[in-house]
């Protein structure tokens, strides 16, 4: 009663025809489906960078500790009992079946772009999303270049699964004009895990120009920053990005959406995980 999986759509690999075997894309839905909804809901995606080998683990072993917690710990029992806590622990499968070779893979593994260099195949997927796609210099249209944005927006099916999971999930509660704001009472929180480089980010990543809901967003930013002691800021501080995940969960739906930058390396070392990365995000 407190855990369900929802397979939200295919990787490139399996959606290409005859291609070879691919993945689902699995999202793990925690709460205590007794008691009775409307709940709060908050979404949080790792791996969508192969290679950050950190991600995918620290949502995983948060899942983990909100199940062998429930009914011992009260927060945890409240969290799930009156919450909609939505895991996607691996958005680029593909790709991670490379990484795990030893490979600094980032991207997915589309072939079909034009890139003749089989180690450089793939698009970026945090850079194929659907809001400012390829608008503003943070995105490459070179199909070999490891930001490469995609021939079109939300070209890819791993960029479509979250999209259309995370529009099934959560109210549009912004209009598309870019100077418009989300209301007061907007709901909802969005997370995309990445590493590293120890960072909290929020919109926008496109423009240096503050998100209508900047001092909201950099509130609560600067909140989860005072938990992990990582360093918070507007997320073209890092560098310019577009087509970004947390630029079109805030863009389009009106989401606090948030990047955070966990850990010191791609292939960060265990005893470092153990030591710091889950202790100071969990």
């Amino acid at each position: 009663h407190l855990a369900a999986w929802t397979d939200i759509g295919d990787s490139w690999e399996k959606a290409e025809p005859g291609g070879a075997p691919g993945y689902d894309l699995q999202v793990l839905r925690l709460t205590n489906e007794e008691v009775p909804g409307p709940k709060p809901k908050l979404f949080v995606m790792a791996a969508i960078h192969a290679r950050e080998y950190a991600t995918a683990v620290l949502v995983t072993r948060f899942a983990e500790h909100l199940l062998d917690q429930y009914d011992l710990d009260p927060d945890v029992t409240w969290l799930l009992d009156y919450h909609e806590i939505h895991l996607l622990l691996q958005a680029n499968p593909d790709g991670r079946k490379k990484a795990e070779a030893g490979t600094l893979w980032r991207k997915n593994t589309d072939s079909d772009d034009g890139c003749s260099n089989p180690d450089q195949w793939g698009t970026d997927l945090n850079r194929n999303f659907g809001f400012q796609w390829g608008c503003c210099g943070g995105s490459s249209s070179d199909s070999c270049d490891a930001t490469y944005r995609g021939p079109g927006a939300a070209s890819e099916p791993e960029t479509q699964a979250v999209q259309g999971y995370v529009r099934s999930q959560f109210p549009d509660q912004r209009d598309e004009d870019l100077a418009s704001a989300a209301p007061d009472d907007a709901t909802g929180v969005f997370l995309d895990i990445h590493s590293y480089g120890e960072l909290v980010l929020w919109p926008w990543g496109f423009t240096s120009s503050p998100a209508p809901n900047a001092t909201a967003l950099q509130t609560l930013g600067r909140k989860l920053a005072y938990f992990n002691r990582y360093f918070p800021e507007q997320s073209i501080g890092l560098y310019p990005t577009d087509g970004t995940t947390q630029d079109w969960a805030y863009g389009e739906l009106g989401l606090a959406a948030y990047i955070m930058e966990v850990g010191t390396q791609f292939f960060q070392k265990c005893d470092t995980f153990e030591r710091t990365i889950f202790p100071d995000n969990l």
